[in-house]
């Protein structure tokens, strides 16, 4: 899914003061180690967002001016709005960085599907908001659907920052990756803190 991209001005007319600190974007989708990317930016010290729902009707309307005032005042972001729009970021905040987290897809499947079933029935919003993420409604979609549509995000991604290796870290949390792969990716040392693992299922 791509959009317009955002007038750059909005930032100095909506937040005069955004942070100086580089930003990193976690782009990949739920249920790949999102929340565990998170709290790694965290412990590393960083002013993070993690998901905000809310932005997604805006972004898919062409209404960026909120998404950037957010992300002019904070440092790191995983989770939506933000796999949705990292071309936007990018051309908006030069020299950010991104982390693509990912998993294998059957591995990803199962826990996508397992969250739905153990939520309650979603809200008509939730459910629109859903549809404008995936492209599809993920509730009735086959598995076929989900995976193409999860892969196809992943090879967008890839093939976007294809001649840029060093703005793009790829991690699977499942395959080992951990602290040392991602400070030395954001060029930090590697804290003290065991590796924090979340919201595993499946």
């Amino acid at each position: 899914m791509q959009f317009n991209a955002p007038d750059p001005t909005i930032l100095h007319r909506e937040n005069p003061s955004p942070s100086p600190r580089a930003k990193i974007f976690g782009i990949g989708w739920a249920k790949t180690g999102t929340t565990t990317l998170g709290r790694c930016f965290e412990i590393l010290g960083y002013n993070h967002q993690s998901q905000n729902l809310s932005l997604v009707p805006k972004i898919v309307r062409g209404d960026f001016a909120k998404t950037l005032r957010i992300a002019a005042s904070k440092e790191s972001f995983e989770d939506w709005p933000w796999p949705l729009v990292y071309r936007e970021m990018d051309a908006a905040f030069p020299g950010s960085r991104f982390v693509l987290t990912t998993r294998a897809p059957q591995r990803w499947l199962a826990s996508y599907r397992a969250m739905l079933a153990a939520e309650n029935p979603p809200t008509p919003e939730v459910r629109a908001i859903r549809y404008q993420l995936f492209g599809l409604n993920p509730e009735t979609a086959s598995d076929e659907e989900l995976v193409a549509r999860f892969l196809a995000h992943n090879g967008e991604v890839l093939n976007y920052f294809k001649d840029r290796p060093g703005d793009l870290l790829v991690v699977d949390w499942e395959s080992g990756d951990s602290w040392e792969k991602l400070c030395q990716f954001l060029h930090t040392p590697v804290p003290n803190d065991s590796f924090p693992h979340l919201n595993r299922r499946g």
